[in-house]
């Protein structure tokens, strides 16, 4: 399998605080990356570097081997190679959902208007997004729906991977699992994916490798029966506590 993408020496400030210092890691085609850590550690942030929405300060993207953070790149071009789930969807509200799938392929790719419904109708049935929901609005779905439209909007652009920015933190609970059931078919399919999320339970079940992420630096990274189980540092060990006690996992601390 080859390196899809490989981050190098990552850093980013806004002002005096440094919310990314020194992130390096891989990740090879068809691999899931999990990355987990409290709110505030730079996890978003570094996704948006990824996908260029926010560049870094110092260090290298690559992407296929070509580094897309150098001077002159084409921002369009690398951002249609790299799908984006958002938290709150970023769906458009006036567009529905075949529209919001079709709309990248259109704009974007450059499609003939019925090549892009028929992989945006692909798309959209391969998330469980059945026929008589195509034509609703954004306002008109649950939760749990648009989220899937949205990976249906990522998918239906064949990227090379995925970024997931904590994918169900904005969902109801009973909402969540249909959402988790789309990643964990993903997977398996091969999609190379980088989670953010707080789904343990996601992360044990499909993760090549989790990385803990605090204050800007990864602490603590291997296979999630390792880093969720086992942890070797102590900041993994006491922000997992708490998550040991609620899937009450009966881990030694």
């Amino acid at each position: 399998m080859g390196e899809v993408l490989r981050v190098e020496n990552l850093w980013k400030s806004y002002g005096r605080h440094e919310v990314l210092r020194g992130i390096t890691f891989s990740i090879n085609e068809g691999e899931t990356k999990v990355i987990i850590g409290p709110s505030g550690t730079g996890k978003s942030t570094l996704l948006r570097c990824i996908n260029l929405l926010v560049r870094p300060d110092k260090g290298k993207i690559f992407l296929d081997g070509e580094e897309i953070t150098r001077p002159g790149v084409d921002e369009a071009s690398v951002r249609a190679r790299i799908g984006f789930v958002f938290q709150h969807f970023n769906l458009f509200l006036h567009l529905t959902a075949l529209e919001n799938v079709m709309l990248g392929l259109t704009k974007v790719r450059g499609l003939p208007r019925e090549e892009a419904e028929r992989i945006a109708k692909e798309a959209l049935l391969s998330v469980g997004i059945s026929e008589d929901l195509w034509r609703k609005y954004p306002a008109q779905l649950s939760g749990g729906q648009k989220q899937r439209v949205a990976i249906a909007r990522a998918i239906a652009m064949n990227p090379r991977l995925i970024l997931f920015d904590e994918p169900t933190s904005a969902l109801d609970p009973e909402l969540i699992g249909e959402v988790l059931k789309v990643m964990e078919k993903l997977a398996r399919e091969g999609m190379t994916m980088l989670v953010v999320t707080h789904e343990i339970g996601f992360a044990m079940k499909v993760a090549d490798e989790v990385m803990f992420m605090d204050e800007g630096r990864i602490v603590e990274r291997g296979p999630p029966e390792e880093v969720i189980l086992r942890p070797k540092h102590e900041r993994t060990r006491r922000f997992l506590s708490r998550i040991w006690e609620l899937y009450d996992l009966g881990v030694q601390r």
